[in-house]
């Protein structure tokens, strides 16, 4: 780490996981749990360990600077999702997210708590407003590596089924809102509506313990299905046909 790299940690930190999710996406984020199944061939078994060992030696090394704790944390939280000892250990108690999906049919579906924010035009958006569409909600940040790395799936999905009913929203939870928001999605070309959150969305939808956080809401506005961390494009779009087809 360079001298000038103190006076911004954080950019440091995401240019360092940014670098590692285009080498290892998708599979980086399931690593250490596909390496506790023995699941995996040996030579995908070897790399999968030389990573967590290397994640492992270089967050402890970090944490212990207040200046490069939260690359330990966010590469924990990323890299080491399967392992909730070593994720408590290493971030002294911050909350980690392993991969998690869930799908509920459609008689036990929740309400999705309704919200109006304001989008990089300055239009307000309501969730409401996307009744009879299916909604794919997304919470992010853009100091979140594996949220960059999704960015382009969610692009492609609002191409791919915008014509079928389909409305990709995102919701970033970034502390300094559009000064850093604004230059990422135009950097990114997103083509769907991104909006600043607040506390009362976080609240709402259960508190948003890590990023990214994505909720697919169906055509009557009930929460079809939850996916929690890095998933692949697959899991995201068997949920988003079924949903289409109801």
């Amino acid at each position: 780490m360079k001298p000038s790299d103190m006076e911004n940690p954080e950019r440091w930190s995401d240019d360092i996981l940014a670098a590692r999710f285009h080498e290892w996406q998708p599979d980086v984020a399931r690593a250490f749990a596909q390496f506790q199944n023995g699941r995996r061939e040996k030579q995908s078994f070897r790399r999968a360990w030389l990573w967590v060992a290397a994640a492992l030696a270089t967050s402890v090394s970090l944490a212990a600077f207040p200046s490069t704790r939260v690359f330990a944390q966010r590469c924990v939280s990323a890299c080491l999702a399967g392992s909730s000892g070593v994720r408590e250990f290493l971030t002294g108690g911050v909350s980690t997210t392993a991969p998690k999906n869930t799908f509920a049919k459609p008689g036990h579906r929740m309400a999705a708590p309704d919200f109006a924010l304001t989008d990089a035009s300055g239009r307000a958006v309501k969730l409401s407003d996307f009744r009879g569409k299916v909604v794919l909600l997304n919470f992010w940040a853009t100091w979140c590596a594996p949220c960059g790395a999704e960015v382009p799936l969610l692009v492609g999905f609002q191409r791919e089924y915008r014509d079928r009913g389909l409305q990709v929203l995102g919701v970033s939870l970034d502390e300094d809102g559009w000064k850093s928001v604004r230059p990422y999605i135009e950097k990114r070309q997103v083509n769907y509506p991104v909006m600043i959150g607040n506390g009362d969305i976080a609240r709402a939808y259960g508190g948003l313990e890590s990023v990214p956080t994505t909720v697919i809401v169906d055509k009557t506005g009930r929460i079809a299905a939850t996916h929690l961390g890095l998933c692949r494009k697959d899991e995201y779009e068997a949920d988003i046909q079924a949903v289409l087809n109801e």
